[in-house]
């Protein structure tokens, strides 16, 4: 992967779905395999060969910055940006705006996705063409509480996106489905260029008076500006609810190689022995 590229990490959400846990962890320290949801992040971001990383962080968010460190335990290179105050998905994107003057990758804090190689899939195929924006999705059968698109055209689980909507009523999503009946939602994982910024400066905050990616990228995509998708080939996991918080550990349990799995968490508790102070 090209040098110029970072990461950007949000971070810095409530997590009250998560709660009584996330009222006094940050719902991205949830442990999965040993391993907390933001250090998974990493090792994604990691993959798609990204080595410095932007997080928004907030409120509470001391122990994460604490676990993550400057990155150099996990082999990146991490600086935090804080956010004051929660304003959704867009206004904590666009806290990078300062930092951030070259293409950027940004990945949810509490998002999982396996194979990890599929954020570096999203990065080569976002430079191919250079768009404004190249998002990844997944199939769902429901568009409820989702972001989702429309493809213009898709070859391949690619394509160039139409348009899209975030959390759609049912009467609004009806014209989104695609050829199976299903929609493709997005999942928490983008690349973008810096001109993304001066769109979510435009966009006006919808519920909760936040303002959301989509919204702007909807509104990039008026503008004439073009969004490519590319449909997830593995999983997608919101930790952000119970339900899938165990239906992951679960599944994991079931394919990991354990013992395999329980040596690399011990090589790297030897390495943080060192870091402490």
């Amino acid at each position: 992967m090209e040098d110029n590229i970072v990461g950007l990490v949000p971070a810095a959400g409530g997590g009250t779905r998560l709660y009584p846990f996330s009222r006094a962890v940050p719902k991205e320290m949830y442990p999965i395999m040993g391993k907390a949801v933001i250090e998974h992040c990493v090792e994604n971001l990691k993959e798609g060969g990204i080595k410095k990383i932007f997080m928004v962080v907030g409120y509470q968010k001391g122990s994460l910055m604490d676990y993550i460190g400057d990155g150099s335990l996990f082999g990146v290179n991490v600086a935090y940006i804080y956010q004051m105050e929660r304003g959704g998905l867009g206004h904590a994107i666009l806290q990078g705006k300062d930092w951030i003057k070259s293409t950027f990758t940004v990945l949810l804090g509490d998002s999982f996705i396996e194979p990890k190689s599929e954020i570096k899939r999203l990065i080569e195929l976002h430079k191919k063409d250079k768009p404004i924006a190249t998002v990844l999705l997944f199939k769902v059968d429901s568009a409820k509480g989702y972001g989702i698109v429309k493809f213009k055209n898709i070859d391949g689980g690619c394509g160039e996106i139409e348009k899209m909507i975030e959390k759609p009523a049912p009467e609004q999503a009806e014209e989104y489905k695609n050829g199976n009946g299903g929609f493709y939602a997005l999942c928490g994982g983008y690349v973008f260029e810096p001109e993304i910024f001066d769109f979510i400066e435009k966009t006006s905050p919808g519920a909760k008076n936040e303002i959301q990616i989509t919204d702007a990228m909807a509104l990039a995509l008026k503008s004439g500006k073009k969004i490519c998708g590319v449909v997830l080939d593995g999983k997608y996991l919101d930790i952000g609810k119970w339900r899938t918080v165990f239906n992951v550990e679960k599944e994991m349990i079931e394919k990991v190689d354990m013992e395999n799995h329980i040596k690399e968490r011990e090589k790297l508790m030897d390495r943080s022995k060192s870091f402490r102070g």
